[in-house]
């Protein structure tokens, strides 16, 4: 019971997140805050987010999601725009150009990877977003490297055959911030001189505590009632 219950919250997961993505892609500017929300959804285990964490991480951060959200419209959908233009019209290439678009995009996919997860754990300024989005990836090289490659590969459907992205909506972004995430964790467990274990002990304490700070009751006699 505990399974198929497991699965139907996965199902309901991913059929809303898929369609928030699809819905704010389509008008471009949102996707951005919404990637960011879903992100923060993602942060808390499956038994405790809801999906008003979403929009709450929106809420919280709206100042330098502006910030962000401009510079990722002009580093990521202007070379975007570019490639595929060159793509479709070989004829009319500019080769200064098409690598300038293919820089801007790889930078833009970078951020894309990190900066969800620096905004949802941390407050920091636009300057201090870029400059802990390049650290996040040291928290481990090989996870950054799988990460990118997903976005990248989302990007490349996008120029190259669009009609797959929905399929890819739900997945990725919940790899990507479960990944960010770790990295994060390691990073901060070095700055702490402690242990991710610990950290990761601490977070589990945090998910029984409400929005006030206090004892969620209800979540403890469902996980005890789960447990029995």
């Amino acid at each position: 019971m505990k399974s198929f219950r497991l699965f139907g919250d996965y199902a309901f997961e991913f059929l809303i997140v898929t369609v928030l993505l699809a819905l704010s892609a389509i008008t471009v500017i949102p996707f951005i805050p919404m990637l960011t929300g879903v992100t923060g959804y993602f942060k808390n285990n499956i038994n405790t987010r809801r999906l008003k964490d979403i929009f709450t991480t929106i809420a919280k951060n709206w100042k330098i999601l502006i910030f962000y959200t401009i510079f990722q419209l002009v580093i990521i959908v202007f070379p975007v725009l570019n490639i595929y233009f060159f793509n479709t019209h070989p004829e009319r290439v500019n080769y200064f150009v098409l690598a300038v678009s293919c820089i801007a995009l790889f930078v833009g996919i970078i951020y894309l990877v990190t900066s969800p997860t620096v905004i949802v754990n941390m407050r920091v300024t636009l300057r201090q977003l870029f400059y802990n989005g390049i650290m996040l990836l040291f928290g481990g090289l090989l996870r950054s490297i799988f990460s990118i490659a997903c976005v990248a590969g989302i990007v490349a459907l996008i120029i190259f055959y669009p009609y797959a992205v929905p399929l890819t909506l739900y997945a990725v972004p919940l790899l990507v911030s479960k990944f960010m995430a770790e990295n994060f964790l390691r990073l901060k467990a070095k700055a702490l001189n402690t242990s991710v274990f610990e950290l990761k002990k601490q977070q589990t304490e945090d998910d029984y505590l409400d929005e006030n700070g206090e004892i969620n009751r209800t979540e403890i006699l469902e996980n005890n009632d789960e447990e029995s």
